[in-house]
């Protein structure tokens, strides 16, 4: 093949969504960089002869990735030029990304940094990526800040500011993560303003305005309410104004116009105002109320959270309505039909807790209500962070 093509073939070939499973990273020698080829595939990978370059950047471009980490490391493994080894090393990463071998891949990456210190952007992003489908997200976070220092456009600005927020997301690091979200927003708003680059397509967008909006919600979610009545007023202020910051920022989210992230922001808009109406709904209830001074309470109380379950339904609606509309399909809209069908249920079912509080309405986003408190989630995260909060695989 012509060596443009095959350079071209690469530049397609590097934009494929992977997923990627291994072992950590380790040293980063070219045999140590190059991964196990199975018995079977042995007599199709091993090169007949002299491994030459453009013989690994054929494999490479046709699919081959045994084969072309057959060759890649045994041209590293002879002497090459440093143009040559430049090369070699980034296919050598990339035919192990085709394998799904991110470990391997990383320690390719880190065999290329360990002999040239002018690694591109795109590096340091794909590398960000591999540890992230690792689940090792301190490594992630920092492969991404080298990734935005190195980044010349907008869109590759906005991918590395969201997937570092993102891995900061994943370590629980809210202050860290918003800001770096809240950047990635402005990047993208300015470049539109300026028409210095227009976008392929706005995934990124809407994931950094996603979880800038689920830092929010967390931060809703940790807020505890507790007696006595004034500290419950103020914490009832403060668990209102951050609904307010969450719902704006899933609104935002939804106007980048990405459905995956449309159909996320919805649900988790929906289960924003299941979650009010738990929190104002299961609040403690002061000691000296006698029963029947708590049953009207809690009539009183159901009678003025109504609109907050119908606020919950129309948004389940638009999502759902918005979803099918445009044939779309995801975990997010079977998720949100069966959370609309559960609501109208219990509108149609009437009231049989007299005197009591209704149960839950989100009960899988606060799995422990009780003593009139709402603590945060710790340990594990719960059922529904598993499912909402987190991406799809990652796009290599």
């Amino acid at each position: 093949m012509h060596r443009s093509l095959v350079r071209l073939a690469l530049v397609v070939l590097a934009g494929a969504p992977v997923a990627c499973a291994g072992k950590s990273a380790g040293v980063v020698t070219p045999e140590d960089a190059a991964v196990t080829v199975q018995p079977g595939e042995a007599a199709a990978a091993a090169p007949t002869g002299p491994a030459t370059l453009p013989d690994a950047e054929a494999a490479l471009a046709g699919g081959d990735a045994a084969r072309a980490v057959a060759l890649f490391s045994g041209y590293l493994g002879g002497d090459p030029d440093e143009t040559g080894v430049r090369q070699a090393y980034l296919g050598l990463a990339r035919a192990q990304e085709l394998l799904r071998d991110c470990a391997a891949a990383i320690r390719a990456y880190d065999a290329y940094l360990a002999r040239f210190s002018d690694g591109p952007a795109d590096l340091f992003a794909r590398r960000g990526a591999c540890y992230a489908e690792l689940g090792e997200w301190k490594a992630s976070a920092d492969s991404y800040a080298e990734a935005f220092a190195r980044a010349t456009l907008p869109s590759a600005k906005v991918e590395a500011l969201a997937r570092q927020g993102y891995a900061h997301f994943e370590l629980g690091q809210l202050d860290q993560a918003e800001p770096l979200l809240q950047q990635a927003d402005q990047v993208y708003v300015a470049s539109q303003e300026q028409n210095s680059e227009r976008f392929s397509n706005y995934y990124f967008v809407g994931m950094a305005r996603f979880y800038r909006a689920a830092v929010w919600h967390r931060r809703f979610r940790d807020v505890p309410i507790r007696l006595p009545e004034k500290q419950m007023t103020e914490d009832f202020a403060r668990k209102f104004a951050l609904l307010e910051k969450a719902q704006e920022a899933y609104n935002e989210t939804i106007k980048a116009k990405h459905m995956f992230w449309v159909s996320a922001a919805g649900y988790q808009l929906g289960s924003l105002f299941e979650e009010f109406y738990d929190a104002m709904m299961h609040a403690p209830v002061p000691d000296w109320l006698d029963d029947k001074q708590r049953q009207v309470y809690y009539e009183e109380l159901k009678s003025q959270l109504r609109p907050v379950v119908n606020k919950a339904i129309w948004v389940f609606e638009k999502n759902l309505a918005t979803a099918r509309r445009l044939g779309y399909e995801s975990e997010f809209t079977a998720q949100t039909e069966a959370k609309l069908s559960e609501l109208q249920a219990v509108l149609l079912a009437g009231d049989t807790t007299l005197g009591k509080p209704h149960p839950p309405l989100a009960p899988e986003a606060r799995p422990e209500i009780g003593a009139g408190e709402i603590a945060s989630a710790a340990g594990e995260p719960s059922p529904v962070d598993r499912k909402l909060f987190v991406p799809e695989l990652t796009p290599l």
